[in-house]
């Protein structure tokens, strides 16, 4: 590899840390907090009237052993990291292009941040977004920009 290219890689992991977008990816090995959840163990159907109703005698509070269900952590987590590459992109002078491309959806947006420099750092910070984070940024610009 040449010089150039591993400065050009490492200027941008250093934008994509700098952002915190990087973060949470390098400290992805943290367990999940733990989340209690209700489990019903009892249901009595109605077959005349066709109705269902649970009996609350048999639920159990049980701590979950997995990550956090429907996205919880992870919409968080992606709104600051949207918020993030929103700053970026207002700070680098690119928010009215950003809008444009926003306004042609998820393939006009990537085509417009594939034909920015690879030596611009907001192309970088975007790249790194994950895909749901990206059409969530679509979706940021569109409602937030005003200009």
């Amino acid at each position: 590899m040449k010089r150039t290219t591993l400065r050009a890689a490492g200027v941008s992991a250093l934008a994509a840390v700098a952002f915190g977008i990087a973060a949470p990816a390098a400290s992805a090995a943290t367990s999940a907090p733990v989340r209690t959840v209700s489990v019903v163990q009892t249901a009595d159907v109605q077959q005349s009237t066709g109705s269902l109703s649970l009996s609350t005698a048999g639920v159990t509070t049980v701590p979950s052993v997995g990550g956090p269900s429907n996205g919880e952590a992870s919409e968080a987590g992606a709104s600051n990291a949207v918020k993030a590459a929103w700053e970026a992109i207002k700070r680098a002078g690119l928010a009215k292009k950003a809008w444009e491309a926003a306004k042609k959806g998820a393939t006009g947006f990537m085509d417009w941040v594939n034909g920015l420099s690879n030596w611009n750092p907001v192309k970088w910070v975007i790249k790194a977004l994950p895909g749901v984070a990206v059409q969530e940024l679509i979706t940021y610009i569109l409602h937030n920009y005003t200009g």
